[in-house]
């Protein structure tokens, strides 16, 4: 990172100032900073439930001349637990400390993949709160937790939300959560009993309408250990089996078949680990069931006036074009642009002919407004 520095740094995250000792959690964080001087604003990069770290995507955008603050939320490392809701005290504990703190004028929400889900919830809250509880029915009053809205928002590559995500990954060949063996062969996409791509249209809609009755049947396990008092974390096997993988017919872009952000959907399906792996109760109805889920990022660009670059990766291989498009399109903001980077894949890895017009396009829509 020629020409940058770096320096660590480190707050405390409350509803308010006046936030109960319950609220307030340590956390850190990444300041990268252009030259010794800093810069008029900065871009705050969330990791929703994931630590802190150097990205190519940071460094690039660092790189042009705009400083960023890369931080987590008292979830880091701990995806299991994470409840979507209180994660936004900790964002609100950072643009505030951005702007009280380290002097920035104008603080913007640098939103990849997940993040820009989350930071769009953010800023729908923090313009117009209306949570008063988490899904699970803890109380939690956002409207009194004092969030301050961010000055601007970039949803780049970034799921419309985790629950939509899930809902069109999960294996719906599963029958029985507490018997992995289990399943229904005609569901199963590796198996060798269901049809293979391209699928057919009534293929898929009783595909889809599995996938959505095996998390309500979750949803219903967790639902039920709240009810014994209970918030012990569970499994959930087989998560990758979403046909878009596989069928590159569907919601079409220049994505390869047979492949995902991970790796090869089948062997990522089988493995111990991945999407939506683990959760305890509070964390499931908050990231991923479908009907319980408050974070949906068309939602939330409809109730804010942000101004809005909304980035759709050619090649993605992990969220699909329409999420991106009915974002943009939901989107009430004035000020909107989108822009389409071809060839682009999720992450832009071994791509730095696109990681560089990500860059550049980020760097020029911050510079022209502020």
């Amino acid at each position: 990172m020629s020409g940058s520095t770096m320096r660590w740094v480190a707050t405390a995250a409350g509803a308010a100032r006046s936030a109960p000792d319950a609220e307030r959690v340590p956390l850190g964080g990444l300041l990268l900073q252009a030259g010794e001087r800093p810069s008029r604003s900065v871009f705050l990069f969330l990791r929703p439930a994931g630590a802190w770290q150097l990205l190519p995507l940071e460094e690039a955008v660092v790189s042009r001349g705009i400083d960023l603050l890369t931080v987590s939320t008292r979830y880091a490392r701990n995806e299991a637990l994470a409840v979507a809701e209180r994660a936004l005290l900790d964002m609100g504990a950072w643009i505030r400390f951005a702007r009280e703190t380290l002097g920035y004028a104008r603080v913007n929400l640098l939103g990849w993949s997940g993040s820009g889900t989350q930071s769009a919830f953010y800023q729908e809250q923090a313009s117009r709160p209306t949570i008063a509880a988490t899904p699970d029915g803890a109380a939690l009053d956002l409207s009194a937790a004092g969030l301050e809205p961010a000055d601007g928002l970039i949803f780049m590559g970034a799921h419309a939300s985790r629950a939509r995500m899930l809902a069109d990954m999960i294996d719906p060949s599963v029958i029985a959560e507490d018997m992995p063996a289990a399943h229904d062969p005609a569901f199963d996409l590796y198996g060798g009993m269901a049809p293979e791509p391209p699928f057919d249209p009534a293929f898929l809609q009783s595909y889809r309408a599995a996938q959505v009755a095996r998390i309500r049947r979750i949803t219903a396990l967790a639902r039920e250990q709240l009810g014994q008092g209970l918030s012990d974390p569970f499994i959930v096997r087989r998560t990758m089996a979403d046909p878009h993988f596989l069928d590159a017919a569907i919601d079409p872009n220049e994505r390869p078949p047979g492949r995902c952000w991970l790796g090869v959907p089948r062997l990522v399906n089988d493995a111990p680990s991945g999407i939506a792996r683990v959760a305890t109760p509070e964390a499931w109805l908050s990231q991923w069931s479908i009907d319980d889920s408050n974070v949906d990022a068309v939602r939330s660009v409809a109730a804010i006036d942000t101004p809005l670059l909304v980035i759709e990766n050619g090649a993605d291989d992990a969220v699909p074009p329409q999420h991106v498009r009915e974002t943009f399109e939901a989107a009430a903001s004035r000020d909107k642009s989108y822009l389409r980077i071809p060839g682009a894949s999720h992450s832009y890895q071994g791509q730095p002919g696109e990681l560089a017009a990500v860059a550049d396009a980020v760097s020029a829509w911050a510079s022209e407004r502020y």
